[in-house]
Order: structure tokens, then sequence, then C-alpha cells
């Protein structure tokens, strides 16, 4: 684990008009970015304020969506501070260039900060040092420190970090090579810290971009278009009738896929008057094309499979090794659309101006928000402030910005300050959904077992190709380097992109949810076909410890060693293979992405038609862990939503137009169905990794496992509770 600051590192140190001692790095690329703007070094901020009573003040700077990292990141800083966590106040930044990169997803930001942010408490404790050395008139390296005090051993004197404070900011800033602390000296990394704002959650105090509201707002609800249609014509005398409705305004499309979409929007002084004008509106639409309907699309994707897909890795001689092995394996795996539907629906509130815009909500990129306000607004990001609140979940869905689009256009379509709100049925119907696909995996097995080809293609309706980013459409559906690939001596991917006019976007755990169901569920047919058990079938694919080659979400390496390790921690912990009874067995899966290993043992029973899962056993090496309260919450929030959308998660449209409409029709696992689950963190010295979504992809296979185990019946198409009767 590297130990030092990164000679690219820029450290800024500046007072704060109280007299506090402020501290922030950035990294070069964010210098680089702040120089191109032409920016001052005044404007280059801190992270860190430390009042002269002692009291710590550390901005977290990411937005917190539930993955904890309201908590974490300052964690990290108050570790090299060397503060007692108890001092310490975290305070949630808003956007701004100051904190360089602010976005959460792709299970990145403990990753990405882990040595920036520790390099800040650093910093600023080479500073409350260097004050105290000088008051003293001793040598800075004769001092220690310890729960906010600067400590002078020899003559026993003792300077709390309130008191020097003032004299620390004034001094320059320290050198580029700052040692950070040894693991073994933690005292905040890897313990149990709860959440920083948990009793203004539990209390219901807590402030989500929901609760947004300012002065002379309207509210406004959308009736959007059916995917791939656009208004016609409306009728707005029923909906401008309604008691509290302002106005109507028609919203048109930019033609980006990922803003907002073609609909009315309603606008009114109270949310129910909105909701009902919006519900008296009378919209002509025009006809949805044929790639906006499930049905379509299904036979599209079979079509594909019959073909040849872009080859993205051949290894050896697949077709060759098909012919001469001893059994082949052949199976088609189907994945539908998938719903994000966190707690807190879709909404965001924006103040246009002529010159300036001001917006609260709910986001998972605000950097992109800032962008996309601008442009809609005609004047400069710089020009955009964008306050960050908790939010109700995000799951990818927040990735996108299409609601806070829709309050821009809108509030500078209405010269006032407009709250956009979705209903949970706009949740449901108007996502960006998970793609829906087919897999079809050939293998062949030599006389011994031993898996000697893979084939596998995949035709589903790519992220990048609706996004129209310009980026290769596989690069976001299949991975190169996933396993078993490398493993195998002789393997070929293919994929085939099939287009829609449906929206597509990030899931939690992006293609790894789909695709671990397909190669996990898989890996156990060939073990069955084997004669072999499915923990020891895995363990001897893997083959010896060694680390390959990783170039997508987790690199640069995949180490097989860390996989085996966590597979086998996983299968002792949970009796694997266990005394199978009547209606009841384990499953089991495993998966790595985001650079973390994950093995899920499933125990499962089936009693008449309905799926129960009893308990889940999960290993996790996702490298050192921060905060180990937070970890675990992160891995039995996976393994819940894993659950719910292997057992219940289907989006189908029609024409444009999503069947389901709320949570009674969109189920999501309710809380006495939930299973015990039972986690180990597997300790380790390397960096971390991501946490936020590795453990969801093994769960659709372990449970499908299980079931293949309960009754001899394989599940190949999601969801599985519908799917078992059929």
């Amino acid at each position: 684990m590297a130990d030092t600051v990164d000679r690219r590192s820029f450290i800024r140190v500046v007072a704060t008009t109280t007299g506090a001692l402020a501290v922030g790095v950035l990294s070069a690329s964010d210098v680089a970015r702040a120089g191109s703007r032409h920016a001052s070094s005044a404007a280059l901020s801190a992270f860190i304020e430390i009042d002269t009573d002692g009291r710590v003040s550390i901005f977290a700077k990411n937005p917190e969506i539930g993955t904890g990292v309201k908590t974490s990141l300052p964690m990290l800083i108050a570790e090299e501070l060397d503060v007692d966590w108890r001092m310490v106040r975290v305070v949630q930044a808003d956007f701004a260039s100051k904190y360089g990169d602010q976005f959460t997803g792709g299970s990145t930001a403990i990753w990405d900060n882990f040595l920036p942010l520790r390099q800040a408490g650093a910093a600023a404790r080479y500073m409350l040092v260097a004050a105290a050395a000088t008051r003293w008139q001793v040598d800075a390296s004769d001092c220690t420190t310890a729960s906010g005090v600067v400590i002078h051993a020899a003559s026993q004197r003792r300077l709390a970090y309130g008191d020097i404070a003032g004299d620390a900011a004034r001094l320059t800033a320290p050198p580029t090579e700052l040692k950070l602390k040894d693991p073994s000296a933690f005292r905040i990394i890897g313990k149990r810290v709860p959440v920083v704002d948990a009793h203004e959650i539990i209390t219901g105090r807590a402030h989500y971009g929901l609760d947004a509201s300012v002065p002379n707002m309207l509210i406004a609800c959308i009736a959007r278009a059916p995917f791939g249609s656009k208004v016609v014509s409306f009728d707005a005398t029923a909906a401008r009738a309604v008691q509290g409705v302002v106005r109507v305004v028609q919203v048109t499309s930019t033609g980006d896929a990922s803003a907002q979409a073609e609909g009315v929007a309603v606008l009114a002084s109270t949310t129910w008057a909105a909701m009902k004008g919006r519900n008296a509106l009378r919209v002509t639409w025009s006809p949805a094309p044929d790639d906006a309907s499930s049905a379509t699309l299904e036979r599209r994707f079979r079509e594909a499979l019959a073909g040849t897909g872009t080859v993205i890795r051949n290894d050896g001689d697949v077709d060759n090794a098909l012919t001469s092995a001893a059994k082949v394996v052949e199976a088609v795996y189907e994945l539908p659309f998938l719903a994000h539907v966190p707690m807190e629906p879709m909404h965001y509130l924006a103040d246009v101006r002529a010159d300036r815009a001001e917006v609260w909500g709910s986001t998972q990129v605000p950097g992109n928000v800032a962008r996309r306000v601008a442009s809609i607004a005609g004047i400069k990001p710089s020009a955009v402030t964008v306050h960050m609140d908790r939010m109700g979940g995000g799951f990818g869905r927040r990735l996108a910005d299409d609601y806070a689009c829709e309050a821009a256009f809108l509030s500078k379509a209405a010269g006032c300050p407009v709250k956009v709100v979705w209903t949970r049925e706009d949740d449901v119907q108007h996502d960006f959904y998970r793609p829906a696909g087919h897999h079809r995996i050939r293998a062949g097995l030599s006389s011994n077992g031993r898996v000697t080809a893979w084939a596998q293609h995949l035709a589903n309706t790519s992220r990048y190709a609706f996004a129209q980013n310009g980026r290769p459409p596989e690069n976001s559906e299949l991975y190169p380097q996933d396993f078993p690939v490398g493993c195998v001596p002789n393997a070929r991917l293919e994929y085939s992109s099939v287009a829609t006019s449906i929206r597509i976007g990030a899931w939690r755990s992006t293609l790894h949810s789909a695709n671990a169901f397909a190669v996990e569920s898989f890996i156990d047919e060939l073990a069955h076909a084997a004669q072999r058990d499915p923990v020891q079938f895995r363990l001897e694919l893997l083959g010896d410890a060694r680390a390959m080659p990783y170039a997508d979400h987790g690199g640069p390496t995949f180490d097989t060693g860390r996989l085996a390790a966590v597979i086998t921690d996983a299968a002792q912990r949970s009796g694997w293979p266990g005394k199978k009874t009547a209606g009841r067995a384990l499953g089991f899966a495993s998966h790595f992405t985001f650079g973390t290993y994950v093995a899920l043992v499933a125990d499962v029973s089936v009693t008449r038609g309905m799926i129960k899962v009893h308990r889940v056993t999960a290993s996790v090496d996702c490298g050192t862990v921060v905060n180990a309260l937070g970890a675990e919450a992160q891995v039995q929030s996976g393994i819940m939503e894993g659950l719910s959308s292997a057992l219940f998660g289907e989006i189908l449209v029609d024409a444009g137009i999503v069947r389901q409409h709320n949570f009674n029709d969109y189920r999501l696992l309710r809380i006495d169905e939930a299973p015990a689950i039972d986690i180990r963190l597997i300790k380790s010295t390397s960096e971390p990794r991501g946490l936020g979504e590795p453990a969801v992809p093994p769960v659709a296979p372990a449970l499908a496992n299980a079931i293949y185990a309960i009754a001899g019946k394989r599940i190949r198409r999601l969801p599985l509770q519908k799917n078992l009767a059929l």
C-alpha cells in the first residue's frame, strides 16, 4: 500500500475568516481543470476546518445515496489528522470545483479517494505539529499527536489542535513527501462507525433532495411520451380548470436520449393540483416504433443469436475444441429489463435566472447536472449552484439527469422556481432500465470433466448504443476478460447490439448482474454434466493462484487466488454441500467485479411452488475495509436487491408503454421474506476496492442453482418465481 503523498498532488492551505485551519488536497488533474477555468489559487478551498474550540469540521464531497460515503470519506481524513472521531462534525459539501471530482457511482468513492483524502488529513496534521513545535521552540520530529492534541513527550507539554489552528493556518504549505500511517496504526479506518446522520434519519429529521423548497416555486407533473413517441397534440382545457393549476407547458426533447423526454407539464401551486391537472390532460401521441416492444426485442435477440456477432475475444480454436469435446453443453439464458425503484422517486428543483441558476435535488452526478442546466439556461456552468442533499437511493438511476433537465427547462419557461415531482408510476414507467438480452453459451468438456472450450454470444440492448456516446456498444455489455475466459484454453466471446427506443441505463452492478446469472448458472450446469461438485469444479477451473490482466471495472488484474479464497471460505462456513432435504438445498455462485471478490451460498426451499430464501452466506474480499459497519451494510443491501430482482424483477413494454405501474406489480422483497445474512469480510492490506455493487451479481445464479438442486429444473429466464411454474 502506498504510504507517501504523490508528488503530482497539490496541497492548498488557507485560514478561514474565523482563524481556523483549513486544508484541501487536489489532484494534478483537478489543478489542471481549475487552471483551464483561469481560477485563482484563492478559489481552491478546503476539506478540513479546525475551530479554536477543537471542533473539527470535515466536508464530505461525494453525494450520499445510501452507500455511506458521507461517513466513510471523512473517516479517511480523520484517520490521518489523528483526531477523536467524536469531535468530528461532518458537513455535506455542495458541488464546487474546489473539491475535485464529485461523483457517486460505479463503486468508486472509497477506491478513488483512499489516498487523496488521507493526504488531506496528513497535510493538516503536519502543519499543526509544525505550529506547536514553533511555539515550543523544539524540533517537529520530536512531537507526536493523539486524539486532536500535539504532544512533546520530553517536556510533557501538550497543545490541543484548537489552540494552534490559527498558527498552523499561517504556515506555508507542507512538503509533498508526507508519510501516511501504516495500517497497523489505524484507529478509525477499519472500525464499525455508525452513519453520521443516523439519528436524523430514524427520527425523520434528515433532509432529502425531495424536501427542497424555495419561496414562490411551482410544482410540475409531466405526462411523458411512450418510448419512441412524440406529442402530436394536446388539450389542456380540463387541466387548466383544476384549482391551483397555473399553466401548462409542452416539454420538447433535445434529441439527446439521456435528457428530458417529450411530454406535457402541468405547473401548479401544490403537488396534488399538479397531479390532478396532469391526469386531466388529453394528449395524442405519435405511434411508438416496433423496437419499443418487449415481444419485438425478444424475437430480435433470437435472430441475432442465430447469426454471428462482433468477436471481442477469441483464444485458441474454439470450433475445433467443441468438435473434439467428449461432451458439449449448450444453453440460452434470458434477462428482462429491470427498473431501479429507489424509495425516493425522481424529482428536482430549479431556479433559472437570466445570468445564473440554483438547483436542488438528489443526483449522483452533480457535475453533469451543472453542465446540463447551464446549457438549457444559456449560461456558464460556473454560474450554476448545485446543492446536494441525502438521497433516498440511487442504484444507478440518478446517474442520468433527465429530471434536472426537466426542472431547468420548465423554470426557464415559467420564469420562476419549478420543482418537478415524479410519482411512483412515473418512476416505474419512465426509467432508464437495465438492458434486456439473451446469452447463448456452449462449452466443451473433456473425458475427465475439464472445460476445453467456451463460446458465449450475447445479444442485448446496449446501454452505450442507446446513449449514442460514440463508444462501441459491446463495451458496456460484455467484458473480454471476465471469468471463465482466461481459464479456458479455447474461448470466444461475441456480441450483437439490438436497437431499441426503450430507455436504457446503468443498473446496480451494470452488466454484471445480468451476465453473472448466465455464466454462473451455466458453470453449475457444466459441473453437473461433469458429475463434479460445483464448488470444486470452480476451484479447478480457476487453477493455480495468479494475477491475470483485467481492464474493466476493477482492474488492472483479476487474482484467481483471491476468488478461490472467498469460494472456499463461503463453502466452509455454509456447511456446503449441506444435508439435502425434501424441497430444500444450497446453491452456490461467485463473481469478481469492481475489484472485489464475492462468493455466496443460498439456502433455499420450494414449497407449493413458492421460493423461500432462508439464509445467504457471503464471503467478500474488497481489500482494506474503511468502515466495517458500512461495508457489511453494503453487502446486505446488495444481497437484498439481488434477491428482489432475481425473484420478481421484470419490466415488460408494449408499444412504448410499460405494463408495470407500482410495487403491486413490480414487486420487491418484503420484510417477512428477508433471509438471515451471514457476512465475512476477508482481512486484507490491499488497497480498498468497490463494495456498493459486487454482492448483487452472484445472487440470482446462487438461487437458480439451489432450485436446480431441489427440483432438477434449470430456470434460464428471470425472474425466478414467475418462471418456476412455466
